[in-house]
């Protein structure tokens, strides 16, 4: 007998008596997470039930792939749009202004999308008027959808602090910010946005998050300089305080448009994704001709297990995806294993020792996994069990 069953037959022996007092389970809760989407061009009137770009397009069809990846309990996009069925007050001396029809949207709530950050640089594109009809239009489909989690634009009663929901039992918050000059800023009266370096904002967003009772804690961060897939000066500091502050365990970045690196600290259930790039983006420019690690978008997931209020990170994926300027196809599989292997050095290069390292999985379509430890729930042990032999592997489930 080897030294591992060895081990096994010793820790059966000992969880016998745990198993008969049926311990109390370990609830899983899987989180996927996109970058930016909207549905029409620059200054186009978005169409409720089709998209005008290269032809037309039906909805259907511009989802039929990346929809697959939507599984999780929650599904995280970033609307870089103002979500309204008529123009507020353009922004026209902006270089791109973004409306999508609020039914585009409820294509999305259709197909199980129910995590949006609302703060981002096109949030005002149609002005004050534009961004209280997008909060309000997701403050209505909360009633017709059920639970949902839309953060960083409100009145400054409700725009810096947490969204809160309750999924099979597990309590997740999530905030939201963006980079930008404050002109938006929220008032008592007035709907706005919450920016990431006007004074105090962020502070009052990290504030919320610390002080709210949630078993997982979501940030959405809308920064970065276009198209450059390094860190920012200071940005990791910055996103970093969320974990250490604020108790996040998930920092969800996005806007330069292109994928950057990935770090995470097993040892606080945390991780940061510096920019997911674009994901179902119809106002932006194509960029599968562009160089590696350039032309694609990222999806993320994580699997978390939640008991008595701690929840434990199991795993992370990285999921590619080309033609995020119009249709999310999967890449051919030599590309995407090389993507992968891209985003791995690009990780080191950005954030050194803690950056996450993905193992490249299912050979037809890879994608990449990380593991970091049960006990896990049943999806994340199916992907990591088939990857690692290990206690947690081995041994009946005590979750």
């Amino acid at each position: 007998m080897s030294v591992f069953s060895r081990a096994l037959a010793v820790l059966a022996i000992v969880a016998t008596p745990m198993l008969l007092a049926a311990p109390v389970a370990a609830t899983e809760l899987v989180i996927t997470f996109g970058g930016d989407v909207n549905f029409a061009r620059s200054g186009q009137t978005p169409q409720p039930n089709r998209v005008n770009k290269f032809g037309v397009h039906t909805l259907d069809s511009l989802t039929e792939v990346v929809a697959t990846e939507w599984d999780g309990d929650i599904n995280f996009v970033n609307a870089e749009t103002v979500v309204a069925d008529q123009n507020g007050a353009p922004q026209y001396g902006k270089a791109f202004v973004f409306r999508s029809h609020p039914d585009q949207f409820r294509y999305l709530m259709d197909l199980g999308v129910n995590a949006y950050s609302l703060a981002n640089n096109h949030a005002f594109d149609h002005g004050r008027k534009g961004l209280a009809d997008t909060y309000n239009f997701f403050k209505k489909a909360e009633r017709s959808y059920g639970p949902m989690l839309f953060s960083g634009v409100g009145t400054s009663a409700t725009a810096f602090k947490p969204k809160v929901v309750t999924i099979k039992g597990v309590r997740v918050a999530m905030s939201a910010v963006s980079f930008g000059s404050g002109s938006f800023s929220p008032t008592p009266n007035q709907v706005g946005m919450a920016y990431l370096f006007s004074p105090s904002q962020y502070e009052q967003v990290l504030q919320g998050l610390k002080a709210v009772t949630a078993d997982i804690k979501l940030l959405s961060v809308h920064y970065g300089t276009e198209n450059y897939t390094g860190l920012n000066p200071g940005q990791a500091a910055l996103y970093r305080r969320a974990i250490d502050e604020a108790g996040v365990n998930l920092v969800i970045g996005h806007h330069p448009h292109v994928v950057r690196g990935v770090e995470v600290s097993p040892e606080k259930d945390a991780a940061i994704f510096y920019s997911l790039g674009n994901l179902l983006f119809i106002g932006g420019a194509q960029k599968d001709t562009h160089s590696l690690g350039l032309d694609y978008g990222l999806l993320g997931k994580a699997y978390f297990s939640v008991k008595g209020g701690k929840a434990h990170l199991n795993a992370l994926e990285a999921v590619p995806f080309k033609g995020v300027h119009l249709k999310p196809v999967r890449p051919p599989a030599y590309r995407a294993k090389a993507t992968i292997d891209h985003l791995n050095g690009l990780s080191r290069r950005s954030v050194g020792d803690v950056a996450a390292q993905f193992k490249i999985t299912t050979p037809s379509a890879p994608r990449g996994l990380a593991c970091y430890g049960g006990p896990y729930g049943p999806r994340a042990k199916r992907l990591c069990c088939a990857e690692e032999k290990s206690l947690h592997c081995q041994l009946p489930d005590l979750m």
